[in-house]
């Protein structure tokens, strides 16, 4: 069955340029499978209701949290039959990489690799939004449009936590629901980001051992990243070589 393919990304201005980087990478990913390409730049949150831009003015990840699947649905409604949402932070590892068939709603997987408080090394497998999809037939993104709104009018403006409505309301959903998940579509640790630049095989041995799948992209996860510019080839290639 043949899909029209709209694949969304959203950045703002001004950005580091390893980003940028990413960017025109998801962009020819994009192009090199026939998939339609829309990217929006800071007008991106204009499509958000106004006492929702008020209320979280200055939080810009919760403000992207609606704003996505906000343009998720418009391209929907436009015709598409399937729209991939990708974050500007994502690195395509394999060009050749299609995503899992989906019935109807599917978000990336990560496996987050960190170190717990004795110092051993271990994975947290959860749900993110920095890779979804959704077709014509899901029940799950206007349900999201409305859990997200519902939580934001009702919530505290002083106590609204990083992520309360992005991977945090996915994972507490996919406790409940059990979403689709694409674990080919992961999340860059900085413990993992680090051994994979350093060659630490140890460490990425066992990732790649108690995750059990080679990553097709990752969302390298900017706002935990300290440096203002990466060498994404290089780190693609290494990936690639290494997993």
């Amino acid at each position: 069955m043949h899909l029209k393919t709209v694949v969304i990304q959203s950045a703002p201005d001004s950005r580091p340029r390893w980003v940028t980087d990413c960017l025109l990478g998801v962009e020819a990913w994009s192009k090199d499978h026939g998939f339609a390409y829309q990217f929006f730049d800071d007008s991106f949150f204009d499509v958000l209701p106004d006492w929702y831009r008020k209320k979280l003015s200055g939080r810009g990840p919760i403000l992207a949290d609606l704003a996505r699947l906000l343009h998720i649905r418009a391209a929907l409604e436009a015709g598409a039959d399937r729209v991939i949402w990708c974050d500007a932070d994502t690195l395509i590892i394999d060009g050749s990489w299609q995503p899992s068939v989906t019935a109807h709603s599917r978000f990336g997987e990560e496996h987050w690799l960190q170190r717990d408080k004795s110092g051993r090394l271990e994975i947290r497998r959860q749900p993110h939004n920095a890779f979804m999809i959704f077709l014509q037939a899901s029940p799950v993104l206007n349900f999201l449009i409305h859990t997200i709104e519902s939580m934001i009018a009702r919530v505290d403006p002083g106590h609204i936590a990083p992520q309360m409505v992005g991977p945090k309301l996915l994972k507490a959903l996919h406790n409940l629901a059990h979403f689709d998940l694409e674990p080919e579509a992961g999340a860059m640790s900085p413990l993992l980001l680090k051994a994979i630049r350093q060659a630490d095989i140890d460490v990425i041995d066992f990732f790649l051992e108690r995750s059990g799948q080679v990553p097709k992209c990752l969302n390298l996860c900017a706002s935990l990243i300290d440096e203002s510019d990466l060498d994404i080839e290089g780190i693609r290639q290494k990936i690639a070589a290494l997993l």
